[in-house]
């Protein structure tokens, strides 16, 4: 009675020899190679402890005969041997090691599998430097931008090479240390491996899904009306020795942007006669296209009290922080220590800006108009705006109704009656 096989009846056969208990892997005479020292064909018998060893072994004496014929038994004890790692390796992919090795060889031919991290935020500096030199890319605020996050990711990653960077073992470990920030920076890595791909330094992006929502905003914080009042009472009040009238108008009036607008215009910007503010594209903040604004008549009264009309509206960085925390302190909306330590503070980011906005729609009810008057702002922002101008409508009156004060008999300060 012939021996039963385990498995199909195609070459290499599998069988179990209960004498040794072992599992054998017979191919028989009709695949082996011929032996270079008798010069005749060496049967093919290998015995193996494990049966899943024996079965891996066997698929692949297959796959070497289906893919190379006799001449693909020509390989050395040592090579043979790595195959069989190999394959056991691949195995639960359903792959052949050819396909996996034409894999390898594919992707390990792209330049991302010698780039570094490192190399790639260098690349796209470079490519972000040669578009704004003609004159198109970023904005010299979204470039600083960049620069500050590059420089982190970079020293971060520096020396993993793009091939080999993992999402959960690289980037996730290092969203769990940035914290609340993470998104921002998951951005940049998004941006910087998208352009990997569009460069053909890679084959696709290794950073998973999508970027998440961003978190709800929190409704912006303005100015009470006893601040607003206080502070612009401080800068008429201390005009001649700070000089700051007219930086307190257009971020509290007007909404500019104290670091990317207020500091890149000059008095040529405000036409007195036409009652105007003109913003250029390249004096705006974050909106492509600059913008020109009608200054309500009560604040165009305010600038014509400022000691300075010529040259730039903030003439010395230095000074103008100096005098800007100064004039703060006065009007109560710092507090400070006999150290100069702040110890407390009303002030918050953009908060002359929040409340100029505020202001805008409490007057106009119109979000187009806020959208104009602002360059530029999401519609979560928005319901916030309008959250608090619903609220704040007659206090708006009273806002654009604001003058400057006189000297009553008793040499204190009261506003004049519009």
């Amino acid at each position: 009675m012939p021996r039963k096989k385990i498995k199909n009846k195609e070459w290499p056969v599998i069988r179990y020899h209960k004498p040794r208990n072992s599992w054998i892997v017979d191919a028989g005479t009709k695949i082996s190679p011929i032996d270079p020292k008798t010069g005749e064909k060496k049967r093919i018998r290998e015995y193996y402890n494990d049966k899943k060893d024996a079965e891996a072994r066997a698929e692949l004496l297959r796959i070497e005969l289906k893919n190379h014929g006799i001449s693909g038994f020509k390989l050395t004890q040592e090579q043979q041997i790595d195959a069989e790692k190999a394959f056991k390796i691949i195995k639960p992919f359903d792959v052949s090691i050819t396909d996996a090795v034409k894999f390898y060889a594919e992707y390990h031919k792209l330049e991302g599998a010698e780039m570094t991290f490192a190399d790639l935020v260098d690349d796209f500096r470079k490519t972000l430097d040669q578009n704004r030199e003609k004159g198109e890319g970023v904005r010299d605020r979204t470039y600083k931008d960049y620069e500050s996050r590059h420089s982190r990711l970079k020293k971060e990653f520096s020396n993993i090479k793009l091939i080999s960077f993992s999402y959960a073992k690289h980037w996730k470990k290092l969203s769990q240390k940035l914290g609340t920030a993470s998104r921002r920076y998951e951005n940049h890595m998004r941006i910087l491996f998208n352009y990997a791909v569009d460069e053909e330094y890679l084959k696709q992006s290794p950073m998973k899904g999508k970027l998440p929502f961003p978190p709800h905003l929190k409704t912006p914080v303005i100015l009470k009306e006893n601040q607003w009042r206080q502070l612009l009472l401080t800068a008429i009040e201390t005009e001649e020795e700070l000089g700051l009238l007219g930086f307190v108008i257009l971020t509290l009036f007007m909404g500019l942007r104290p670091e990317s607008e207020v500091k890149r215009i000059s008095w040529k910007n405000i036409n007195f006669r036409t009652g105007k503010l003109f913003i250029a594209n390249h004096e705006t903040g974050k909106s492509k296209l600059g913008r020109r604004l009608k200054i309500p008549q009560n604040a165009l009264d305010l600038l014509s009290l400022c000691k300075r009309k010529k040259g730039n509206i903030i003439e010395d960085n230095y000074q103008h922080r100096k005098n800007w925390d100064l004039l703060r302190e006065k009007a109560g909306l710092i507090v400070k220590d006999s150290n100069g330590k702040i110890i407390k503070s009303d002030w918050v980011g953009d908060i002359a800006r929040h409340t100029a906005a505020t202001m805008v729609y409490a007057k106009t009810q119109s979000e187009d108009k806020v959208r104009i008057f602002l360059g530029h702002t999401n519609n979560d922002t928005m319901m916030h705006y309008v959250n608090h101008g619903e609220s704040i409508d007659e206090e708006a009156e009273r806002f654009y109704s604001f003058t400057a004060p006189l000297s009553n008999s008793d040499s204190e300060l009261s506003e004049q009656i519009a």
